[in-house]
């Protein structure tokens, strides 16, 4: 069965294509609400700007396209892999700010799950070819 599924898929990085799917899924929901971040008030109009989002979708796209593409290049992985984990690191800390500062569970639970996201990232890096 294992064999036939990679006959129809023939992968070979699935955890670059699902962390590349949970960047795209991030930058959408930053894109379609312009008022998620609030705080701290001089940096909100910067982070609801849907430049964040898209820069989440482009380099989740880029991930996308480099686990798919034959020419996989050592040196794309890792620069992908580290802007990812920085925008990743990013969001996990807005979330907890704002989880801070508005005592609201539900940004808690997202920093919670930006921070799992965040540690896959680095279970992906610690796995990747480094030269």
């Amino acid at each position: 069965m294992k064999d036939k599924i990679k006959n129809i898929f023939p992968l070979h990085h699935p955890q670059h294509i699902i962390l590349g799917l949970a960047l795209v899924g991030i930058g959408l929901i930053l894109i379609f609400n312009d008022y998620y971040f609030f705080w701290p008030p001089f940096v909100a109009q910067f982070l609801n700007d849907d430049l964040t989002g898209g820069v989440f979708i482009f380099v989740g796209s880029l991930l996308i396209k480099w686990a798919i593409d034959n020419k996989n290049s050592i040196a794309v992985n890792r620069n992908l892999l580290i802007t990812s984990a920085g925008l990743l690191g990013t969001e996990a800390t807005a979330e907890f700010v704002h989880w801070h500062v508005s005592g609201d569970p539900h940004m808690f639970m997202t920093g919670f799950a930006m921070l799992i996201i965040l540690l896959f990232t680095f279970s992906i890096i610690g796995r990747s070819q480094k030269q």
